[in-house]
């Protein structure tokens, strides 16, 4: 070690003290105790080599405090956020902020997932054969061919170097890098490959800024023995560590639809195509196969739901599966006799085998061995997928036996004071404790908060709850003269409620999925007094500071709903071993879920705002004690009139 532990907590002080370089840096400066307490703490754990969560509430600094311990560990740190916005923010504006400021030498890469990048090969194979499945994508296609042609001279070959491409673009999967599709070194374009370049730049760096879907997947994919996306790391900090659980449990499972076995069933067609390989056995078993697909699928279309739980013991779907593997291990067993061919086809063979694999997992007898299994219907669109009841033991085995020095942070990992849900969550409960610190909120919440639960509203199940609910959100609304989010557990609700309040408010009102949620914040922002309504994607990762923002309205206590496959599987698990989920899963989940909703409102020392919430079940309920331990010290009222008075209006 370069430097004493003594001598780098001096450094920190240098750092984030009130006479500090921050301090001598940024105008209007605050220095803040708990940022140098937690800067202090993740580089103990970094070098100590061991684990630590802490929670650090809004206002603390957490992102400098972890940037500053990470620099000053002197090893090779992935940071990894919770989205890529916060990703691009870390890697555009925190980081150079550090390197001009403190940190000259300090480099940093930015990963982002093999989707991201063009595929040269598969590039070249769609326009071979475009096809498109609307009519305005010829000339999306015209767009492409254009920057690819300026990429490949001085660009990175990143989807957001093209202005027009939307989100969510078919014709972007079918020539993006994929896992499945990329033969590595055997690639005749290895040498200029996007995803090569953007892993050769980051093995070279001190910090590497990735997001928990990279992260997840880089565990998943190392773990079947592909190369991973990520370069080898000494530490590992996981910001907006609250998220962390779910995206593991999204990519440590599987997934498979119609559209991504006939995805394979015509990669298979063309690279036999292209290997002049037209045995009639092929065409054959591909057919076999697509049919075997419509069947298996066709039992779930007919069904109402949209989530729909497999029985693996439906005898529809035993035969249609068992017909379906038949068929791809047939596949399989033919490919790999002519896979010396080429080396795509020994990776067709490959995705062959690996679809026997998924679907024997979702759809067979073994899924029930751990895993939550479901179809998921959206549109025309059918998808299968089996996720991991519990993801502990995976981590423990392909993340925490192998990197030394992770620590996990966020505004809201705690519930009533402790990190109990939040280990048991991720696998940290076992026989080596983390070190655990809860940090004070640098913020005043007795001055700068209310906490209003209305009189006269009845339970949410009750017929009255939503006509009750117009009324009362109007009545805080007029008070609060607009500037507030009214956030919703369910659509239905949301869409219930503004259908009724649109004509009778005076105030801008935006409503979630009229517009890209890039677009509604920024109209919130522009327009004063503006009411924003919204569901889940607006509990977290909004920031809208100043007087734009000064009231959160939540019309429930936000538990997961209970037909969600993977917590109905957990739920069920917990009661398998005597123990109660209701208390141990789904009230913690809502707590972080309540806490990352006040969140919202208070951003730094001299916002004011009051969180509503419309469920009383929070003062009438044994478990209610639960969320208001769990909230910052805000004061509490049932009265109307007080929060006139907070908001320096009288009552009528």
């Amino acid at each position: 070690m370069k430097n004493s532990i003594v001598s780098l907590r001096l450094k920190i002080k240098e750092i984030l003290g009130p006479e500090g370089i921050m301090a001598r840096t940024i105008p209007g400066y605050e220095y803040r105790e708990q940022q140098i307490i937690m800067a202090e703490a993740a580089l103990s754990a970094l070098l100590a080599e061991d684990t630590l969560i802490i929670e650090a509430p809004t206002g603390t600094g957490k992102t400098l405090a972890y940037l500053v311990a990470a620099a000053l560990s002197d090893k090779k740190v992935t940071i990894s956020t919770g989205t890529k916005n916060l990703q691009e923010q870390l890697f555009f504006k925190d980081i150079p902020f550090i390197q001009k400021a403190i940190f000259p030498n300090l480099k940093a890469a930015l990963l982002k997932g093999r989707g991201n990048f063009i595929c040269h090969q598969r590039f070249k194979n769609y326009l071979r054969q475009p096809s498109f499945y609307e009519q305005w994508e010829e000339k999306l296609l015209e767009s492409i061919v254009k920057w690819y042609q300026i990429t490949i001279a001085n660009g990175e070959g990143d989807r957001s170097e093209i202005d027009d491409l939307p989100d969510e673009s078919p014709l972007w999967s079918e020539i993006c890098s994929t896992a499945e599709t990329c033969v590595g070194r055997n690639c005749f374009d290895f040498e200029r490959c996007f995803v090569q370049k953007m892993r050769s730049k980051a093995a070279e760096v001190d910090l590497l800024v990735v997001n928990h879907s990279l992260l997840a997947s880089d565990l998943a994919v190392k773990a079947s023995g592909r190369g991973g996306v990520i370069p080898r790391f000494d530490a590992l900090i996981v910001d907006e560590a609250h998220a962390f659980e779910e995206a593991v449990t999204q990519h440590f499972g599987f997934h498979c639809g119609v559209y991504k076995i006939r995805k394979f069933i015509k990669d298979c067609r063309f690279q036999l195509a292209q290997a002049e390989i037209k045995e009639e056995k092929f065409d054959k078993e591909l057919r076999r196969s697509e049919e075997h697909t419509k069947i298996l699928f066709a039992v779930f279309e007919e069904k109402p739901e949209s989530r729909i739980r497999i029985d693996p013991t439906d005898p529809r779907v035993v035969e249609a599966r068992s017909y379906l593997t038949r068929s791809l291990n047939g596949l399989f067993s033919m490919l790999g006799a002519v896979s010396k061919q080429s080396e795509e086809l020994k990776n067709i063979a490959k995705r062959a085998q690996e679809l026997c694999i998924e679907i024997d997992t979702i759809f067979g007898p073994v899924s029930g061995g751990g895993y939550a299994t479901w179809v998921e219907k959206r549109g025309r669109m059918v998808a299968a997928h089996a996720c991991p009841i519990e993801i502990g033991t995976a981590l423990r085995s392909r993340l925490y036996e192998k990197v030394p020095g992770i620590v996990f942070t966020s505004a809201t990992l705690a519930t009533a004071g402790s990190f109990e849900y939040f280990k048991s969550s991720i696998g940290l409960n076992g026989s080596l404790p983390p070190m655990e610190q809860i940090l004070d909120s640098p913020f005043d919440y007795k001055a700068q908060t209310l906490f209003y639960i209305p009189e006269s509203v009845p339970e949410p199940n009750s017929p009255e709850f939503t006509s009750i609910l117009n009324q009362k959100i109007e009545e805080i609304v007029l008070v609060t003269k607009g500037r507030a989010f009214v956030l919703f557990t369910s659509n239905r609700n949301m869409d219930l409620v503004f259908r009724h309040l649109k004509d009778r408010l005076p105030f801008p009102l935006l409503l979630q999925g009229t517009k890209p949620k890039t677009k509604l914040l920024e109209e919130f922002k522009k327009n004063k007094g503006a009411v924003l309504f919204g569901t889940s994607s607006f509990w977290e990762g909004v920031d809208v500071q100043g007087d734009a923002l000064s009231c959160v309205i939540i019309d429930r206590l936000p538990f997961a709903p209970p037909d969600d496959p993977i917590l109905s599987a957990r739920v069920e698990l917990i009661k398998s071993k005597g123990k109660n989920p209701f208390f141990l899963l789904q009230v913690p989940m809502a707590v972080i879920a309540l806490k990352q909703g006040l969140g919202r409102l208070i951003r730094n020392r001299t916002d004011h705002g009051a969180l509503c919430v419309m469920d009383t079940r929070i003062l009438t309920k044994s478990y209610g004690k639960i969320f208001l331990e769990s909230l910052d010290k805000s004061p509490f009222t049932r009265s109307l009139d007080v929060v006139k008075s907070f908001f320096g209006t009288t009552s009528a």
